[in-house]
């Protein structure tokens, strides 16, 4: 019967993903990490079987392989554990501590390559290798830096062996194999640096994308002269909060202001200044509302305000503050007799189904304001939606209430 046909037991799939978050960490980044760590461990168990099998044999001395098996491996241990409990990020920016891993397996390679007899050219190979391990980890300087170590290691060691023990360590064939070596690492610096490169560029050309992306969505998200949200991100926005708002089973307030006589400013001071008055009002306004709380540039000289957790009088309020900010700010341009105001209109919504008839109130509550002098905010509530008469009871048309609910703030 084919494995596939197998059933899935659940309870072992959870025992095996939490063994393997407890190994290797819960989230991805960890994972990665972790798991790049590891990959020396193939290569030094490598160099351990080659100097088992040469002690079998009988070429080298069992004491020296033992030595090298225990601190290797003790080698892997102490870089696992660094790296898995996040010790990594403390010693080094480097996370993965990919650098002080391929300098301890150079070392492990040069010593194996000491203690190892005949076949300990196999070895050579494993330098490459190591250089290859921070390809993607480690900046091009410090690949170069650890390829010239890796040289000079194998350089000064081939040298010693070649002096102290000739008749084993023939110079002839120690230089062969360092230049054969160093040739190895040298090409995989090379490659290493153009790989490089190409990650430098391509981490360029995100960044640039990235910024670009960001600038689009300020573009379609924010007026350009007061860096506020437009229209339509105010439309989104407010659609969001109506939506927290009937959620949460809290109040949520609209307003609309309009600056006062501005057309007055643009005409007498000139178009300069009436854009500073506009980006002063828009810097104070965000200074005097809250986190939560958002405005927007609705058009113009008009300003949409959405106050979560706000009710009527509270955004009046709101607003009373702001107009003292504003009116208290000194503009360049505008003379300091020149007074400078707002009028709103304020009201509560309701739900999704209420943003467009709050926007309208709140347009009636400024327009309403600045009838009355300009320089206030009013509240209006909607009109109160009579329930159905019954049949048998008649009203005279003044029992009906047809007024909107006006509350001057």
């Amino acid at each position: 019967m084919s494995l596939y046909f197998l059933p899935i037991n659940p309870g072992m799939s959870q025992r095996l993903a939490s063994l393997g978050a407890l190994l290797f960490g819960a989230n991805n980044r960890q994972r990665m990490r972790v798991s790049q760590s590891l990959l020396a461990a193939p290569a030094l168990l490598l160099i351990q079987a080659l100097l088992v099998l040469e002690w079998r044999q009988g070429q080298i001395d069992g004491g020296p392989v033992a030595w090298f098996t225990t601190l290797t491996l003790a080698g892997c241990v102490v870089f696992y554990v660094l790296v898995r409990c996040g010790l990594g990020e403390r010693l080094s920016r480097e996370a993965s501590l990919s650098a002080p891993q391929m300098v301890y397996a150079m070392v492990c390679v040069a010593w194996g390559y000491a203690l190892a007899g005949p076949l300990r050219a196999a070895l050579l190979c494993l330098m490459p290798l190591i250089l290859c391990f921070g390809i993607f980890a480690l900046q091009p300087r410090a690949a170069r830096a650890l390829a010239h170590f890796g040289i000079v290691l194998m350089g000064a060691e081939m040298s010693w062996l070649a002096v102290m023990n000739p008749s084993v360590h023939e110079p002839v064939h120690e230089a062969a194999n360092w230049v054969f070596a160093a040739a190895s690492m040298a090409m995989t610096r090379i490659l290493s640096d153009r790989l490089g490169q190409m990650r430098a560029r391509l981490n360029a050309q995100k960044s640039d994308l990235s910024e670009a992306l960001e600038r689009i969505r300020l573009l379609a998200t924010r007026d350009s002269l007061t860096g506020l949200l437009n229209r339509r991100a105010a439309q989104d926005e407010l659609r969001r909060a109506t939506g927290l708002a009937v959620r949460s089973a809290r109040p949520l307030a609209v307003a609309l202001a309009d600056l006062d006589h501005f057309k007055q400013i643009n005409d007498s001071f000139g178009h300069q200044v009436g854009d500073s008055v506009l980006q002063a009002f828009a810097r104070a306004a965000e200074r005097e509302l809250r986190g939560a709380d958002r405005v927007a540039r609705w058009g113009g000289e008009e300003f949409l305000f959405v106050l979560p957790d706000t009710d009527g009088e509270q955004a009046s309020i709101c607003l009373d503050r702001l107009r003292s900010a504003f009116s208290e700010l000194n503009i360049g341009g505008v003379p300091s007799t020149h007074r400078l105001s707002f009028s709103a209109g304020v009201t509560l919504c309701y739900g999704p189904d209420d943003i467009e008839a709050a926007i309208e109130r709140a347009d009636r509550g400024m327009y309403s304001a600045k009838a009355a002098g300009r320089n206030r905010t009013n509240c209006l509530e909607p009109v109160p939606q009579e329930a159905p008469e019954p049949p048998s009871r008649s009203c005279s048309p003044r029992d009906r209430r047809t007024e909107p609910l006006v509350a001057p703030m």
